[in-house]
């Protein structure tokens, strides 16, 4: 016996006042409904109606029963309606983790535009270079550089590229000498980003040729802005985003190394966690990052 469609039959029987209106008004057969009335009967050991030849009506215990199952039918449809709402508009509290830089520069100052298309959104950012458990500490997304999943389970979608620069700044150029080719970025001084993959490899193309080169330095951070910082303190040579450091290069305070050779991009990812039905506000932000970083350089 189904409970929920027991109770629904007792509430169809109560109101029409036989078994085999009930019936007609659910689409289920006679036997079906007589079946399931039984069978509750049986289930709580009590009476729940008096039958006659062409009628029935309920026992005392009957019409109490049927006051609780209308509160409980009532309940359960407030809740599937309320599900629904929430799949169907975003709203509710929406957790974000992303890295520092690229969450500062260019996804927090998305987060206002967004709440004013979806207003019953509210969002909870968590900044942190470090890889958050989607799923133990109660993310709906995160955004991330690499879309290598230690959690298989999890989902990643590419969202934009980050054009990277190899830069340095003109005092350290002038008293190093700048790099003649890719090979020569062996004899300088490399600031290393160490959420990179592999820090001390960068990877250079021109047309059809790719070059890796093995860098060393005394310099490394696991932010860009401080790997920015110190280009700016003529400590080295670096390969950075661009977008971290483009108004750096229009003011000439940074200047591009080896202009001709072009570094591997990095790819910006979103990941949440599986399910059949995403949230309304999880894909809702999604798409609407997607637009947004589709111009990221």
């Amino acid at each position: 016996m189904d409970r929920l469609t027991a109770y629904r039959i007792l509430v169809a029987v109560a109101d029409e006042g036989n078994f085999a209106s009930a019936a007609k008004s659910l689409g289920l057969s006679n036997s079906a409904v007589s079946k399931n009335v039984r069978e509750l009967e049986s289930l709580l050991g009590a009476q729940l109606f008096v039958r006659t030849t062409r009628s029935v009506r309920l026992t005392e215990a009957g019409q109490t029963y049927l006051e609780r199952v209308k509160r409980l039918l009532a309940d359960i449809e407030a809740a599937d309606a309320a599900v629904t709402e929430m799949a169907g508009e975003p709203r509710g509290t929406l957790k974000l983790a992303l890295p520092m830089s690229l969450g500062l520069l260019r996804v927090t100052p998305i987060v206002p535009a967004f709440q004013k298309v979806y207003p019953q959104v509210s969002v909870d950012l968590v900044l942190d270079d470090a890889k958050v458990d989607l799923i133990a500490e109660g993310f709906d997304l995160a955004v991330r550089g690499s879309g290598d999943l230690a959690d298989s389970s999890l989902i990643a979608r590419r969202i934009a590229d980050l054009k990277h620069v190899l830069c340095a700044s003109p005092a350290y150029l002038e008293r190093q000498g700048p790099p003649e080719s890719p090979q020569s970025l062996r004899e300088h001084e490399g600031l290393l980003f160490t959420k990179a993959d592999d820090p001390e490899l960068w990877r250079l193309r021109r047309g059809d040729e790719v070059i890796d080169i093995r860098v060393k330095g005394k310099f490394s951070a696991n932010n860009s802005m401080a790997i920015r910082q110190a280009l700016l303190a003529d400590a080295g040579i670096a390969l950075i985003p661009r977008l971290y450091v483009e108004e750096d290069l229009a003011a000439r305070r940074l200047v591009d190394v080896l202009p001709d050779w072009e570094p591997e991009h990095q790819s910006v990812w979103v990941i949440y966690p599986p399910g059949p039905h995403l949230s309304a506000k999880t894909r809702a932000f999604i798409d609407f990052l997607t637009v947004r970083l589709r111009d990221v350089r």
